[in-house]
């Protein structure tokens, strides 16, 4: 009786989010591939090393360091990223933090940071960033959402079991909305923000939302899993582009920022220490 029930909580502590996929050959025949979501941060066709410059107002910024916190929310969301924040134009980004809504330099947060890349909606405009900075002014000092975190950490658990690779994608969706209904919604919290709900309300003042899904059901994680090679759990109105890394951290989740380091190291330094690699083994 013992193994059984040992394969389904490995199964259940394992389960992230898989579509099969059809794919035709040069002979005509076709085949079914079973997808899942990537838990590397580096895309398919591999890294990109960035520096601010090559960031425009309105990207989205994803990053992991090695306090207990981050290995903690990596742990629970069976991730690579912990954190997800704007960035603002002109070497500043907005976020939602434990101290509240923060608007602050991109440099510092970069000597907080051991893993940070970009992300970026299609059809961002000026306009529209500037309007993310003007709700993120609005809501500056605004209360972290820790109710909505002490939420997410059941909902991150019981999900799984929609998550399975045998769920179908409509089942699935399905399902997650269910148990967010029931685990999150009835809580709701107004005008307190973490993070990834920080992100998503943002986009959604622009009219240019980055999903429909409500903000407080929506991870670090499920942001960086809306790029338009990864297999989402949380649908996006429309796939991520990936911009590239500004740091790179190898880990066993996150195996190929070596190789690409010692690439990057041959370039030009950044102005400012903007781009950073590192070869530390991080989780």
């Amino acid at each position: 009786m013992k193994t059984p029930f040992l394969i389904l909580t490995a199964l259940l502590l394992s389960a992230c989010a898989a579509q099969w996929h059809q794919q035709t050959d040069t002979l005509g025949k076709s085949r079914y591939l079973l997808n899942t979501t990537h838990t590397s941060t580096l895309p398919e066709n591999g890294l990109k090393h960035i520096s601010e410059q090559n960031l425009q107002a309105g990207d989205i910024l994803f990053s992991s360091e090695n306090s207990a916190v981050s290995l903690g929310v990596r742990a629970v969301n069976l991730s690579t990223v912990s954190h997800a924040f704007i960035y603002l134009g002109d070497g500043q980004i907005a976020e939602a933090v434990g101290s509240g809504v923060s608007i602050r330099p991109l440099a510092e947060s970069l000597t907080h940071s051991n893993r940070m890349f970009a992300m970026r909606r299609p059809g961002i405009l000026p306009a529209d960033a500037e309007k993310m900075r003007t709700f993120a002014e609005a809501h500056r000092g605004q209360p972290y959402n820790f109710f909505g975190i002490a939420k997410q950490l059941p909902y991150s658990i019981t999900r799984n079991v929609c998550e399975l690779p045998v769920i179908p994608r409509q089942v699935r969706h399905l399902c997650l909305n269910s148990l967010a209904l029931v685990q999150i919604t009835p809580f709701a919290s107004d005008e307190r923000f973490f993070c990834s709900q920080f992100v998503v309300e943002a986009f959604n003042r622009t009219g240019k939302p980055l999903t429909n899904t409500p903000p407080e059901w929506v991870s670090p994680a499920d942001l960086m899993h809306m790029r338009s090679d990864d297999v989402p759990a949380v649908q996006p109105v429309v796939a991520l582009e990936y911009v590239g890394h500004l740091q790179c951290s190898s880990s066993l989740l996150n195996p190929d920022c070596h190789e690409a380091a010692v690439t990057a190291n041959a370039q030009p330094a950044a102005p400012n220490g903007q781009l950073a690699w590192a070869e530390t083994k991080a989780p």
